[in-house]
């Protein structure tokens, strides 16, 4: 069997990476980070799971529309997952168009078109599978990082329409709506870090993700806290709403 996952070289990605490998897929993995990319094989390697990386910056087009004929050569693939993904934090109106223009692309363009020139190559196995990490600011917003939780909003919209689509082709997809993860990039983007001792680590998300994925689930929100918090942005939305003010948009701006 053969897995791709965007993002492979760190993070949830990484850890994807070895979960896939430990079900006995090979990997193939897509990141911009060669050195990292170059590390996390070899790692692979050391654990006797069969890797290759592909280098391309998911923020350009034309890359993302080159990389498709490549990964046609080392396809068809049972399983996909679109998992890279990046943030851009601050006062809406004060963070860069360009870097704004580079979380849409990355997070929300860049799967589209690797799904659809994918599926165009026939290269998604019949009874394979696609999965798209969302976020759990799907249910409860993200202030401070209007953008990101507009494209993981899309790319979970996406997810669910395209699941009608694939039904005929017996493609399953899933959505993944993961909360807080012990990861540099939650790291990076976070205004306070003191707590993140608490947050899943990423091998456990990795875990639940595969493990959704044997159920056949088309959704998944990690945790139970997660999953509390998830509903309570359903049922009483300003109380979240002000909770996220509080303890994100004021600490971000």
């Amino acid at each position: 069997m053969k897995a791709l996952i965007t993002g492979a070289a760190d993070g949830i990605g990484r850890a994807l990476a070895f979960a896939c490998g430990q079900a006995d897929y090979d990997i193939v993995g897509v990141d911009v980070d060669e050195a990292r990319a170059h590390q996390t094989a070899s790692d692979l390697d050391a654990a006797g799971i069969f890797s290759r990386f592909l280098q391309c910056d998911l923020a350009d087009t034309a890359q993302v529309t080159n990389i498709i004929s490549q990964l046609s050569m080392y396809g068809p693939y049972d399983l996909v997952i679109h998992n890279a993904g990046i943030s851009a934090v601050g006062r809406f109106e004060e963070i860069d168009p360009k870097r704004q223009q580079a979380v849409m692309a990355i997070n929300l363009m860049a799967p589209m078109l690797l799904t659809a020139g994918l599926l165009t190559e026939r290269q998604i196995n019949a009874n394979g599978a696609l999965i798209f990490i969302s976020s759990l600011s799907h249910f409860a917003g993200y202030p401070g990082a209007a953008v990101y939780a507009a494209t993981k909003d899309g790319i979970a919209s996406y997810a669910r329409s395209l699941r009608v689509g694939l039904a005929a082709q017996h493609v399953h997809v899933l959505t993944v709506f993961p909360g807080p993860t012990r990861t540099a990039h939650a790291r990076r983007y976070s205004p306070d870090n003191s707590r993140e001792h608490t947050r899943m680590s990423p091998e456990d998300l990795a875990r639940q993700i595969l493990r959704a994925l044997q159920h056949r689930q088309w959704t998944l929100i990690p945790g139970i806290g997660n999953r509390i918090f998830a509903l309570a942005g359903r049922v009483a939305p300003r109380l979240v709403e002000a909770v996220m003010r509080k303890s994100l948009y004021e600490k971000l701006t």
